[in-house]
């Protein structure tokens, strides 16, 4: 072969395998197309730590006024299941219902550590855990209303005034089930329990909560509110926390954990230390709970 021609082969391999790489490696702007985004499970594995966000709402997640501690059902649940896989949880940042899907997304936090519904408006956003127990979701009144009593359809009227924080579940419910009654509206970050004061100060004639959130303002405040009576719950929800769409791995892996904690029986234990009114959660059974003692005769 000709040197001439030696040089000619050579300079075309050579381009064409330069061409190959750019196609194979690299877009239109020589960057590469196929790095892979690390996920949130990725990341915990790798620095042992899950970044939570929270909010605040009694009895799942309080905070102290001095110190600024967290304590509540959610975070012992979720400080034991990270205990159980070796991971420290840092508390990254306050969130509201409207806002603490975007952060999951934008990977500022890795979880959503509050035990919140698990239900059909935000399946299409989030990845939920399985539920670590239930509860009803009801209507409340003032003590003296009887108007509602074994007649919910007398709410869905343009003269009745329903209390609603925006994103909850009770707004829903309300467009859903009253959507001729008046909205009494509260901004999202609001605290949940402010409906049923509003309730109490006659902002409104019903509010749309759950046991839980009313179980602290009903130990504070006797005689006020209560659940309309002879009435069947709106809801019940499952109750869960909560990762960002596609983190499969990281939900699965605290799904081990969380069904580990309910066979043995830690999540009705916390469950127990903040139950403050009697049946204000749904439990979920262990398989191996120990039958109730007999009676001696």
């Amino acid at each position: 072969m000709k040197l001439s021609q030696l040089v000619l082969v050579v300079a075309l391999a050579a381009v064409t395998s330069f061409g190959v790489v750019k196609v194979a490696g690299s877009g239109a702007n020589g960057v590469a197309q196929d790095t892979k985004k690390e996920t949130a499970f990725e990341r915990v594995m790798t620095t042992n730590t899950l970044k939570c966000a929270y909010l605040v709402a009694a009895p799942q997640l309080t905070r102290d006024p001095n110190t600024g501690e967290l304590s509540g059902l959610s975070y012992d649940i979720m400080v034991e299941a990270a205990k159980r896989l070796n991971l420290t949880v840092e508390w990254t940042e306050e969130v509201s219902f409207a806002t603490f899907a975007e952060g999951l997304k934008t990977k500022r936090y890795d979880a959503f550590c509050f035990t919140a519904y698990r239900w059909s408006p935000w399946a299409r956003i989030v990845e939920y855990a399985r539920p670590v127990y239930f509860s009803t979701t009801d209507v409340y009144v003032r003590e003296d209303d009887t108007r509602f009593d074994g007649n919910l359809a007398a709410i869905n009227d343009p003269a009745v005034t329903v209390a609603t924080i925006d994103s909850s579940g009770g707004h829903f419910l309300r467009n859903e089930q009253f959507p001729q009654s008046k909205n009494y509206s509260m901004a999202a970050d609001t605290n949940l329990s402010l409906v049923l004061e509003a309730l109490a100060t006659n902002k409104a004639d019903v509010t749309i909560s759950n046991p839980l959130v009313a179980m602290p303002y009903l130990v504070a405040n006797p005689g006020k509110v209560r659940r309309v009576r002879d009435v069947s719950s709106l809801r019940a929800y499952g109750h869960a926390f909560s990762f960002a769409k596609g983190e499969q791995d990281l939900r699965n892996m605290f799904d081990v954990v969380f069904d580990e904690m309910l066979t043995d029986g830690t999540i009705n234990k916390i469950l127990d230390k903040y139950e403050k009114i009697t049946n204000s959660f749904i439990r979920i059974k262990s398989p191996v709970a120990p039958a109730p003692e007999k009676e001696t005769p």
